[in-house]
């Protein structure tokens, strides 16, 4: 019954999908001069996100880590296509809750399905916006206020589309062969140029701008991986599993960002833990793969000389990257202590900081400067009022995430939740000494999960009560 219902939807979206597809084409033949055919994408694009908003969202994940920056008149920069695609979507989802809120109260209906983490979310949203006030320009700080609302409304969306175990493939399918290509890429690229490696200019011609963006998201894919590997007992295509694993792998090899180095240490001990003591096997197996490949790269001529250098340079207070990071925390604490309840203003700190030039020479950064600590910039920039939004955020996350452990069984379910609490940490960790949330390839990732999170255990529950609901059903009755 359902696939007669679901074929005729498919053909009428694949001849609409077409008539558009030929309409662009038209118009792009006829009007390649004018600005008529940017009108006409966003309008096709419009449609579909009202159409199909989950294909357009799995769509949005294959384009993640290949998105580009791009320059509006006035300085206004973009990244295409994500963020126009989650500005649709955001504001179809919108739409729609409003338009559904209208009929239930009308009809004396309730939502059965509430998101778990909307209050959280919610009060961060309103504590971007609630600095304005003090902010040197508020115009900046309103865009940025509201482009960081659509990437925290990615977890409303990742809740919303994400019902099913299908729904799970398909993002799946969507989003972890187009990370694995990026992440390749990057490699071939970085291995090419392996003479810069530390450096910042060897990511050029990378879907990435620099090492901590590359690294956090190779982290991410990792960590998930890894997680189903070490913790889903049941029958699934472990070879590919595996070439996932050692792709996102290398790919932290031959990443130079120390930062991603202690985010993902901490990640994987927090794994570990999580392994039961019946399975001690599977940390000790891990640890001495780990150690091993860790010696053979340690044998490698020159490199292991580069890493300890790198390592050293950490506590090296002469160290260039060093002082000016600690100059940047210093002004976000200043910032904080001239207006300590509701913050200086989303994205203040790019405007009010100056950087050293006896630090950096004449180099001006070609975007906006952060913090070099996602907590202290939030501290700074949204005050006690915003951090606190922010820890509420990150507690209820993993508070969430626990209490759901206790009742989900071994199996696919636990293992992504698992997965996705880790990875989640990584990104937390890393944000002690980063700012990454300014950037949809980590955004996306971040946000997305506190839609994702809540979905999984939702499925898992759904499943395990229609098993047992099927169970009482066959259960003779004496």
């Amino acid at each position: 019954m359902n696939l007669s219902i679901a074929q005729p939807k498919h053909h009428f979206f694949s001849i609409l999908i077409s008539g558009f597809c030929i309409l662009i084409g038209v118009i792009l033949a006829l009007y390649s001069e004018s600005p008529l055919p940017i009108f006409a994408v966003l309008a096709v694009t419009g449609v579909l996100v009202f159409l199909a908003p989950d294909l357009v969202l799995y769509a949005m994940l294959i384009c993640l880590p290949f998105s580009f920056r791009y320059i509006l008149p006035a300085q206004v920069e973009i990244q295409t296509p994500t963020e126009p695609l989650l500005g649709m979507l955001v504001a179809t989802y919108c739409l729609r809750k409003i338009v559904s809120r209208a009929i239930r109260s009308n009809r004396g209906g309730e939502d059965n399905r509430g998101f778990p983490l909307a209050l959280p979310l919610i009060a961060y949203i309103v504590a971007t916006f609630l600095p304005t006030v003090n902010t040197p320009d508020p115009f900046v700080t309103l865009k940025g206020a509201f482009r960081a609302s659509i990437y925290m409304m990615s977890g409303f969306l990742g809740y919303e589309l994400i019902r099913s175990p299908q729904d799970l493939r398909r993002l799946f399918i969507s989003i972890f062969p187009s990370a694995a290509v990026a992440v390749i890429w990057t490699i071939c690229v970085l291995i090419y140029q392996i003479d810069r490696w530390q450096w910042r200019s060897a990511y050029e011609g990378t879907p990435f701008t620099n090492y901590s963006t590359y690294g956090s998201f190779a982290g991410v894919f990792f960590l998930i991986v890894l997680s189903r590997l070490l913790f889903d007992r049941n029958s699934y295509d472990r070879v590919i599993w595996t070439i996932l694993l050692s792709i996102f792998g290398l790919g932290l090899l031959v990443c130079f960002s120390r930062g991603v180095w202690l985010s993902i240490i901490v990640a994987v001990g927090f794994l570990l833990l999580q392994i039961s003591n019946i399975e001690q096997h599977k940390k000790i197996l891990f640890i001495g793969a780990s150690g091993l490949l860790l010696l053979l790269i340690f044998s490698l001529p020159g490199v292991s000389n580069l890493i300890l250098e790198r390592i050293s340079s950490a506590f090296n207070l002469q160290f260039a990257s060093n002082q000016a990071r600690l100059l940047r925390w210093g002004q976000a604490f200043l910032m904080f202590q001239e207006n300590p309840i509701i913050g200086k203003g989303y994205s203040a700190f790019a405007l009010l900081y100056e950087e050293d030039v006896s630090l950096v020479g004449e180099y001006t950064a070609q975007f906006q400067l952060g913090a070099h600590s996602e907590y202290l910039q939030v501290l700074a920039e949204l005050g006690i009022v915003g951090f606190a939004a922010w820890m509420w955020l990150i507690i209820a996350f993993f508070r969430y995430g626990f209490r759901a452990l206790k009742d989900i069984e071994d199996g696919l379910y636990r293992a992504l939740i698992i997965g996705l609490l880790t990875a989640e940490l990584s990104l937390l960790v890393h944000f002690v000494v980063n700012n990454l949330l300014n950037g949809d390839a980590i955004a996306i990732p971040f946000w997305l999960n506190y839609g994702v999170l809540p979905a999984v255990v939702d499925i898992a529950r759904n499943e395990r009560a229609t098993a047992l609901a099927k169970a009482s059903h066959q259960t003779p009755v004496e």
